[in-house]
C-alpha cells in the first residue's frame, strides 16, 4: 500500500504533467469557434477571416495569436489582417484598429476552457432574428451582447490548427 506522502507526490506530479501537456488557448495558429453560452457550450460554428459568424466550415478563417504580454494577446486573421473591436463589433481586416484581447482563464465561464474577452466583455450576439446563421445565409456580424438580441449568444473559443491540417 502506498504511503500518503508518496500518493500526494504522485498526484502532484500527474497534475503537473497534465497541465504541461495542454497547449494554452489563443496561442499559435487556429480557428475561432462560437460556443453557446448555455449548458454544454455547443459549438455553433466559427468566425470567417473578416470576423463574421458562419456555420459553413469551408468559410472558417485561420487566425494567429501573438502575445502582447503575459495576460494579453493580439489576433490576426491570416488572410485579412489585424482583429479588433469596432463600435462593439468584432472585426478583422483593412481599416480595423487592432485590439488587445485576453481570456477569462480556465476557471472562467466555460470551466477548463479559455474564452476570449475584451476588457470585461465577452458574450457576443447578432442582430439577426435568429442565430446561428443557416448554411444558406451570409455570415453574420458579432457584437457584444446588449440584452435585446433574439438569437443564441456565444463565447469565442479557440481550436488550434496544426501544420499538417
Amino acid at each position: 500500500m502506498l504511503s500518503r506522502t508518496v500518493l500526494l507526490a504522485f498526484t502532484a506530479l500527474l497534475s503537473t504533467a497534465i497541465a504541461a501537456s495542454r497547449t494554452p488557448d489563443f496561442t499559435g495558429v487556429g480557428q475561432i469557434r462560437t460556443l453557446y453560452i448555455g449548458t454544454g457550450h455547443e459549438d455553433l460554428g466559427c468566425l470567417t477571416s473578416t470576423g463574421k459568424w458562419t456555420i459553413d466550415e469551408s468559410q472558417c478563417g485561420t487566425f494567429a495569436a501573438a502575445k502582447a504580454n503575459d495576460n494579453s494577446f493580439h489576433l490576426f486573421a491570416t488572410e485579412e489582417g489585424g482583429c479588433g473591436i469596432d463600435v462593439a463589433t468584432f472585426k478583422c481586416g483593412g481599416g480595423v484598429k487592432g485590439g488587445t484581447f485576453g481570456t477569462f482563464g480556465t476557471t472562467g465561464p466555460i470551466p477548463g476552457r479559455e474564452v476570449l474577452r475584451y476588457a470585461q466583455y465577452g458574450v457576443l450576439a447578432t442582430d439577426a432574428a435568429d442565430s446561428p446563421p443557416s448554411l444558406k445565409e451570409e455570415a453574420l456580424d458579432l457584437h457584444f451582447y446588449s440584452g435585446s438580441e433574439q438569437g443564441k449568444w456565444v463565447w469565442l473559443g479557440w481550436k488550434p490548427l496544426h501544420e499538417e491540417e
